[in-house]
């Protein structure tokens, strides 16, 4: 079974609310910038050769996974922005950092990474001058497929992206079937990139455009495990704070949309799952939005239907 790491806060600035309970509620833009710098503090901690799931950085012509480690932000201000909570004992001890583990991480690398976090504890952690300084406390290791609150009888789980996804290519043309690129095609990307080792099937494509159509083709077919519903671009006036690095021919543009996944061989409702080009750090987690059974329609299709008011 796989398994997720909670690092949480002692102290910000040295200082403690006064109930006694840390209280960080860093900006949505700083998500990002929270977890490089946790990231690079874990690899200078590693040492010597580290992880390649960590570092992310792969040799020319290696097969590389469709995912490696992953850093969220779990601040003081999460129900309050999103109505939703984690498990409640993640949710009496945070803030803190989430670093999810990829289900194919090699055994020694995620006992030399716990071990890392343990002893990351009392250490401090910043990434700009004009930032508050964070003391790192106890690590706490989680089922990765159960973050959040089981679902409430009488209701069906949606996610929304926190806080987006960030769109991982610029528009890709289609010379087979001249169709236009737009925001649902780039998050369908972003679901197989994240699935392709399980719920996409594999594509024989030579070429990246035809690959990343068809990614975006089994995401769309009836017999997927993903619907997506009411999509739209989401941008800020700086938007390389939501990315911790681009290609230059990419413009930067967030998204945002209302994104269901039906149950495979084991339900993934409970689940730390992000998307996006900066899922590996601090962006697009998704976050539960749990529906009325009686506010979906059925699709002989889908197992969990569709929003009466979106179809």
């Amino acid at each position: 079974m796989a398994k997720n790491y909670i690092v949480f806060i002692d102290q910000v600035d040295n200082g403690r609310a006064k109930n006694g309970k840390v209280e960080w509620k860093p900006e949505e833009s700083e998500f990002v910038g929270w977890a490089v710098a946790l990231h690079r503090f874990l690899v200078r901690q590693w040492g010597t050769d580290p992880s390649l799931a960590l570092v992310g950085k792969y040799a020319p012509g290696a097969k590389r996974p469709a995912n490696n480690v992953s850093i969220q932000i779990v601040d003081s201000g999460f129900k309050e922005s999103y109505g939703q909570q984690p498990r409640k004992e993640i949710a009496e001890k945070r803030p803190g950092f989430l670093i999810l583990l990829p289900y194919d991480m090699a055994k020694a690398d995620i006992q030399k990474l716990h071990d890392v976090c343990v002893r990351a504890k009392g250490k401090t952690l910043y990434y700009s001058p004009n930032k508050p300084t964070l003391r790192l406390g106890n690590t706490t290791v989680i089922d990765a497929a159960h973050l959040w609150k089981p679902v409430a009888e009488g209701m069906c789980r949606y996610w929304t992206i926190r806080p987006m996804a960030i769109a991982e290519t610029r528009p890709v043309p289609d010379s087979k079937h001249n169709r236009k690129w737009g925001v649902r095609e780039a998050i369908c990307l972003a679901l197989g990139h994240v699935w392709r080792d399980s719920y996409v099937p594999q594509t024989d494509a030579t070429s990246r455009e035809e690959r990343y159509w068809d990614l975006v083709d089994a995401i769309k077919s009836k017999t997927s495990h993903f619907r997506i519903f009411d999509w739209h671009a989401v941008y800020r006036v700086n938007m390389t704070d939501y990315a911790h690095h681009a290609d230059s021919s990419n413009v930067l543009h967030g998204m945002q949309a209302l994104v269901a996944i039906s149950d495979g061989a084991d339900s993934l409702d409970c689940a730390a799952m992000a998307i996006g080009q900066s899922r590996h750090l601090g962006g697009g987690l998704l976050v539960p939005v749990d529906l009325y059974l009686s506010s979906l329609r059925p699709d002989e299709d889908f197992g969990k239907g569709v929003p009466t008011w979106l179809k």
